[in-house]
């Protein structure tokens, strides 16, 4: 995406090889360190993920249950017969 950008607006190409160079360099050194330090602590990243992924799960469930428990109670309380389902 960023080279189309950089194409349409006219970008000198030796600009755009060094921010380009620059930033791929940034990306890969970043991500390199932080898989070395994660990869270190894995069994706590993992438990914790675990958790936190299990917790987001349920608390999405229980909310998609009320809301549709609520629409499905207001619907039936419609005077309107339109909006009745069935």
């Amino acid at each position: 995406m960023m080279p189309a950008l950089a194409g349409i607006s006219h970008m000198d190409y030796r600009h755009f090889l060094l921010f380009n160079a620059l930033g791929g360099l940034i990306w890969g050194v970043g991500f390199t360190l932080l898989g070395y330090f994660a990869g270190s602590a894995y069994q706590r990243v993992e438990a914790v993920a675990g958790r936190v992924v299990a917790i987001a799960v349920a608390v999405i469930v229980v909310g998609g249950l009320i809301v549709w428990r609520v629409r499905r109670r207001r619907q039936a309380d419609s005077p309107d017969p339109k909006n009745r389902a069935g």
